[in-house]
């Protein structure tokens, strides 16, 4: 009984999780290029073993890869020179403040320093993994590899001048995860090497992956799981007082 009433109470903290995941999902559903997060995933259970005791302290093991969805997402056609969107499967090479990042966010910008910054103002990379810095330009275009290309501000017309090329990667055959600053690399904490696989579509955004209906769905459904737990553990509470009321001596 005991077993069961341990199994019970790890599943509802895996729903207490999963709503937290829900709501970091639907936060974040209007993010250009979000990846919206999966459930926590277990594998199995496990019992804590006290010496001299019977096995009664049941836990959930839980796999140590935090999954997210991968699945492309709607592309949003826009008249902003500097937003970009990658067809297909790929990432960005993004500088973040733990080291870089992958990302499919493109809706970028150059800073006052003319640095070239996404909407999360972390530094877009080369494939050497160096900043990419952009002089004053008249117009700007980003060609289907990633080569940015401007006419400069004080140059004549006509003039054009490449000042880098956005570093991205197919990330084949390679495990991806979210580490706790919620930033997507491989599972040792490296980046994969830059490639020439990818493409990008210049006027286009991404729009975030997150599903706003299965979402809100899963959320009833999972209310309603821990609903019937908590029942559960009522029910198993008042068999285990029942069963502890026969083993007592007569009076």
């Amino acid at each position: 009984m005991d077993k069961l009433i341990y199994t019970t109470q790890t599943t509802i903290s895996n729903l207490y999780d999963n709503r937290s995941i829900r709501s970091q999902n639907l936060a974040n559903m209007n993010v250009p290029g979000y990846r919206g997060d999966l459930q926590v995933e277990t594998s199995g259970t496990v019992y804590a073993h006290i010496m001299d005791t019977l096995d009664t302290r049941a836990f959930s093991m839980r796999t140590d890869v935090t999954s997210f969805s991968a699945e492309p997402a709607e592309l949003k056609h826009t008249e902003e020179s500097l937003d970009v969107a990658i067809r297909g499967e790929g990432y960005f090479l993004v500088e973040g403040q733990n080291g870089p990042y992958l990302s499919r966010r493109g809706d970028m910008s150059v800073d006052q320093n003319g640095f070239l910054r996404n909407g999360d103002q972390a530094i877009m990379l080369d494939a050497n993994l160096n900043q990419i810095e952009v002089p004053p330009y008249r117009r700007i275009t980003v060609s289907s590899q990633g080569e940015i290309t401007i006419e400069p501000l004080n140059a004549p017309a006509g003039t054009f001048q490449i000042v880098g090329q956005l570093g991205m990667t197919s990330a084949e055959d390679v495990t991806l995860k979210k580490f706790e600053d919620g930033k997507i690399r491989a599972e040792n904490g490296t980046l994969p090497p830059a490639d020439g696989k990818v493409t990008v579509m210049q006027h286009y955004l991404e729009q975030s992956n997150v599903n706003i209906i299965d979402e809100l769905v899963n959320s009833i459904e999972e209310q309603r799981q821990y609903e019937i737990g908590v029942k559960m553990i009522k029910t198993e509470k008042s068999l285990d007082e029942s069963g502890a009321s026969l083993l007592k001596m007569p009076s």
